[in-house]
């Protein structure tokens, strides 16, 4: 296992020797991360795929890029373990462990294959899981599985301390165990979380979400969420971030702003999933990019789009194809957009967005 998480002496030294454009560089709960952060979600759990992201994570590492996502579930395991390599990879560059920002998640069940075949001989007949527990045929936050999967990553990535740990979409679990019951495990899944800190097994936690914090309808309240943590570990308590996607298409997070204001009454980082929609954005029409300024690609125009939003902290894009992070990797070198222009992006394409300084207060 490799010794040590991010730290401020740390992460300052890396964008020392390896510097990106002031405004690309972020603070994250004391320690300094690259706005664009590295994904691994997408792609075959093959040799093939994995000695892509190899190649171009390695690059990342070297090139302004200190910020890494990855999940116990992406590619069943693969992209945790391909992470491990980089890592190690790094490490023997020159880069220190205490340089680069590591988070991972749990709450979905890897599998490959059949899931019910993979889950009844990996996790049921293991007593991992209790049948009971396996939500939408594909989750599981019970805190003895969310133990294992920290357990798991650890292994995977060789690091002594995963620097952010997400409890990921616990939303997926509303509509069949209720309110009351979800945020009942959400505390359970926070109290687990508290003790790892506790245990230097994890620095600090958050929750991921894809529909929690965009839909009203089986969404999550971020102030029961935050009652959670204050249970689990009192005021000073380790829930630090939340993880949403935005991009051009999936424009719900700037359309309500109490997300914004809870987040930064509430001392948390917002992290950003999806700015190039895994692709899809290159399906919009050209002229929806014409619309906003000028960049070196239409790819680098969507990206600035998100990286400018007030509040964010980091966004994380997943580029396994070299050629897409080539292209991608510039966006580090430049200014970000000013909050105006920003702001005048979003009405261009059809979202209006309040002034800073019209900004409703929290009801």
């Amino acid at each position: 296992m490799i010794e040590g998480k991010a730290s401020a002496i740390g992460t300052e030294k890396y964008f020392k020797s390896h510097p990106i454009h002031p405004s690309k560089q972020r603070q994250f709960d004391g320690v300094a991360v690259s706005a664009l952060g590295m994904g691994t979600l997408l792609g075959l759990c093959d040799e093939t795929t994995d000695k892509q992201y190899e190649e171009t994570l390695l690059q990342a590492g070297q090139s302004g890029f200190n910020f890494f996502d990855t999940a116990n579930s992406y590619r069943n395991q693969h992209s945790e373990v391909v992470l491990g390599k980089v890592i190690k990879g790094l490490i023997s560059q020159g880069i220190a462990r205490d340089e680069i920002v590591v988070a991972t998640k749990g709450g979905f069940i890897p599998f490959e294959g059949v899931f019910e075949d993979s889950v009844r001989a990996n996790f049921l007949d293991k007593k991992i899981i209790e049948s009971k527990e396996v939500i939408a045929e594909s989750h599981c936050m019970s805190p003895h599985f969310l133990d294992y999967q920290i357990s798991s990553s650890l292994k995977n990535l060789g690091v002594e301390t995963i620097d952010l740990y997400y409890l990921q979409n616990p939303e997926v679990q509303v509509s069949e165990v209720g309110e009351d019951e979800l945020y009942r495990r959400i505390e359970a899944a926070f109290v687990l979380f508290e003790k790892k800190v506790h245990e230097k097994k994890i620095a600090r936690y958050g929750i991921s979400s894809w529909d929690g914090f965009r839909l009203k309808k089986g969404g999550l309240d971020l102030s029961r969420i935050l009652a959670c943590a204050q249970a689990a570990g009192g005021e000073n308590h380790h829930f630090r971030a939340i993880q949403i996607p935005f991009n051009l298409i999936m424009m719900e997070l700037v359309k309500n702003n109490k997300i914004f204001q809870q987040a930064e009454e509430y001392h948390l980082d917002i992290m950003v999933s999806a700015p190039l929609m895994q692709g899809q954005i290159k399906r919009l029409n050209y002229r929806a990019f014409d619309l906003l300024p000028e960049g070196e690609s239409y790819m680098n125009r969507a990206l600035e789009f998100v990286l400018a939003m007030p509040q964010l902290c980091s966004a994380f894009c997943g580029m396994r194809k070299i050629e897409h992070f080539e292209e991608n990797k510039k966006v580090l070198q430049s200014p970000s957009w000013s909050y105006d222009v920003w702001r005048h992006s979003c009405e261009a394409v059809g979202v209006k967005i309040t002034p800073k300084e019209e900004k409703a207060p929290l009801k």
